[in-house]
């Protein structure tokens, strides 16, 4: 991933933490756009993990258990967001 690519991933998972919050249906896409940012990084299996559990049926419901994977997509959106910062902080290309 290229300095470039982790700035855009970390653009890009400030969005989703939004979209979660306001359970905004463009999570997907963001997701999407995040995973395309962290292309051959570790954080790209993450971004494919979230857009697997979004897509699940009923993903924006409102029963407890579907409040757990939104917290779930969160979890990982931060472990990527810390993944790509740590990345620009260390200096790549």
């Amino acid at each position: 991933m290229s300095r470039t690519d982790a700035l855009r991933l970390v653009a890009a998972l400030g969005a989703i933490e939004m979209a979660l919050v306001r359970r905004d249906e463009v999570v997907g896409p963001l997701l999407a756009q995040a995973g395309r940012a962290a292309r051959g990084d570790e954080a790209e299996r993450w971004m494919t993990t979230a857009a697997a559990i979004v897509r699940a049926p009923g993903f924006y419901g409102e029963d407890p258990a579907l409040a757990a994977r939104r917290k779930v997509v969160q979890a990982l959106c931060r472990a990527a967001a810390q993944a790509a910062q740590a990345a620009v902080l260390i200096g790549l290309p």
